[in-house]
């Protein structure tokens, strides 16, 4: 069975493994880093590729009508884990991964078992895959439709911080048979892809989604005047960032922070320290300061002698794993290091949501303990309204975390059991396009 992602997430895991991995070598990190991969420059590290032959015995992705109702069925890969068969039932809202038994029967994951027969989908799916190239940089990503002839709306899907290739999960088959073409690319390291997400900000993830754009809208399958972007969590940041690049048609974003970078990151953390209540709101608040003065010191480039005294200091409280500080951290970094922390971590979107003027729907679960919702309504409110977009919705949903399944405390490691996505989501994208 797949393992369960650690959406700690949108930007926090960046924080983590981006020093992880840099702390690898010092060799490697000026190698890579001494130019962000990109598809304007391409300073390129070996990628790891999707193995197909560990592909799960899957049936066609697509939407199959069952006598219990409306099964959308599609591959998920995020390296290293096998890919894995991810779900959506509608009637019961149930989602999760299927395993398969025999021949063309599978069931769920996870108790109450359903089980499937998958044998023909009735909005079967053509993919369409192809690579963008600049020099040796590569950036792989498909086009998923429905046969026949015709131009449609398209929507790109933006990662948020994992190692997501381009296979999505269900959410591909549920647009393509509500009428919509999909995009999807292999995140920077993953199967076509060279690079590395964890090297990189918004604006040069950015950059690889306005080239996806630039390469698709002339295809005979997309209509030019309906293209817009679908971004959860850290694509959050994107998204926005190609509004004002490219004429999107329409925004989705869900659970996407406006905070800059920072404070999410200082939200999640304080949020995972009061998780099962180990900790007391003195050394919450204590580590939380430890926080912002190494972040001060990031933004900064200076004071990295208090920084360095408080990093001491901080590795002998208990809540010092919580902060994700490997081994080996310096103060300051290493230019290579400082360099990929600095690109990685430090952005303010409100300026650019001030220039954007693409209809926008923006969703959030109440209990998100990754992302601030109340805040970041508001910000984008605020925000939007200064760019005098008059096309915004925001939707938030009650007893919903950050992947928008219900839960009753919000932490993504803690779903209700079966896992059920919450009443509205994901329809609310397609009743909010259909009025477009």
């Amino acid at each position: 069975m797949k393992t369960k992602k650690n959406y700690f997430c949108s930007a926090s895991l960046i924080l983590v493994l981006t020093l992880a991995v840099l702390n690898e070598g010092a060799s490697k990190s000026a190698c890579v880093l001494a130019a962000s991969p990109t598809l304007a420059d391409a300073g390129v590290v070996p990628v790891a590729q999707t193995n197909e032959a560990s592909r799960p015995s899957a049936p066609r992705p697509g939407a199959y009508r069952l006598a219990g109702g409306t099964v959308y069925v599609g591959v998920e890969a995020e390296p290293p884990d096998h890919p894995a068969i991810q779900f959506y039932e509608e009637s019961t809202r149930r989602t999760g991964i299927l395993e398969h038994l025999s021949g063309q029967e599978y069931r769920t994951s996870d108790s109450p078992f359903m089980k499937f027969v998958l044998d023909s989908p009735v909005s079967p799916i053509v993919e369409k895959p192809f690579v963008i190239e600049n020099g040796a940089d590569r950036l792989g990503a498909s086009l998923w439709y429905a046969p026949g002839v015709g131009q449609h709306s398209t929507i790109i899907l933006i990662h948020g911080a994992d190692d997501e290739t381009r296979d999505m999960g269900f959410l591909i088959p549920y647009f393509v048979s509500h009428g919509l073409n999909v995009v999807a690319y292999d995140q920077r390291g993953t199967r076509e892809s060279t690079g590395d997400w964890r090297f990189t900000g918004p604006e040069s993830k950015a950059d690889d989604i306005v080239a996806v754009l630039q390469k698709i809208k002339n295809d005979p399958a997309v209509n030019a005047n309906r293209i817009g972007v679908w971004a959860f969590s850290n694509g959050g940041w994107v998204a926005p960032i190609v509004a004002t690049r490219f004429p999107l048609a329409f925004m989705i974003l869900k659970s996407a922070s406006s905070q800059t970078i920072v404070d999410n990151v200082l939200y999640e953390i304080g949020q995972a320290l009061r998780q099962h209540d180990q900790f007391t709101p003195k050394q919450i608040s204590a580590a939380l300061d430890f926080e912002r003065t190494m972040f001060r010191a990031l933004e900064t480039n200076s004071n990295w002698s208090a920084a360095g005294e408080a990093l001491n200091a901080a590795k002998s409280q208990p809540w010092f794993p919580y902060m994700r500080i490997p081994p080996g951290m310096t103060t300051p970094p290493p230019p290579p290091m400082l360099s990929a922390l600095r690109a990685a971590l430090i952005y303010d979107p409100t300026a650019t949501l001030q220039r954007v003027h693409t209809p926008t729907l923006a969703l959030f679960g109440a209990l998100d303990k990754n992302v601030d919702a109340t805040d970041s309504a508001a910000r984008f409110r605020k925000a939007l309204d200064q760019a005098g977009l008059k096309d915004l919705t925001i939707s938030i949903f009650p007893d919903a975390g950050h992947t928008l399944k219900k839960s009753t405390t919000g932490y993504v490691d803690d779903p209700s059991i079966p896992e059920q996505m919450v009443e509205g989501y994901p329809e609310a994208m397609i009743h909010w396009l259909d009025a477009r």
